[in-house]
């Protein structure tokens, strides 16, 4: 089954461990340089509820810090890329990046433009992934018709399958 986008019903996802692997690598990489990451996950949906992650996917982005904290942009120029890169029926399914202490959606990270399909999902890892990647340790939200929603630990348990 191929989508020609991505369905608004989807619910759950397989996530392989080497994506988590990978993700971990370059958050924590950024981090110990100080700034923020961000590593976007592309995937299939295999229905209308399931998709499978298939890759993690470092976009071109600018890392910025000031005395008012730190934030990571993805250039339009590295967006413009990734999408007319995509194979069909493949997505951005999820955006990850990290912060440098507890993970929360910011505001600035509720004004993201590189996700914004209806049922995306915007995971927030904390302490720049010093730690192996949990997913119900991180902030997990979900866009909905009012806005993002934070999961509870009980929903990203269950519909994110680390393999």
């Amino acid at each position: 089954m191929k989508f020609e986008r991505v369905p608004p019903t989807l619910h759950s996802y397989e996530i392989p461990m080497q994506v988590i692997r990978d993700t971990q690598r370059v958050l924590q990489q950024r981090g110990d340089e100080g700034v923020e990451a961000v590593v976007l996950w592309l995937g299939r949906p295999r229905d209308e509820r399931h998709a499978d992650i298939l890759a993690a996917f470092v976009p071109e982005q600018v890392a910025y810090r000031s005395d008012e904290g730190v934030a990571v942009e993805v250039t339009s120029e590295g967006l413009t890329r990734l999408i007319g890169e995509l194979p069909d029926g493949i997505f951005v399914l999820c955006r990850v990046h990290s912060h440098p202490g507890p993970a929360y959606h910011s505001e600035l990270d509720d004004q993201n433009l590189i996700i914004a399909h209806p049922g995306a999902i915007s995971i927030v890892v904390p302490f720049f992934a010093r730690d192996p990647i949990v997913l119900d340790r991180c902030s997990v939200n979900e866009l909905g018709d009012t806005g993002w929603r934070e999961l509870t630990t009980h929903e990203v348990r269950e519909r994110f399958q680390v393999l």
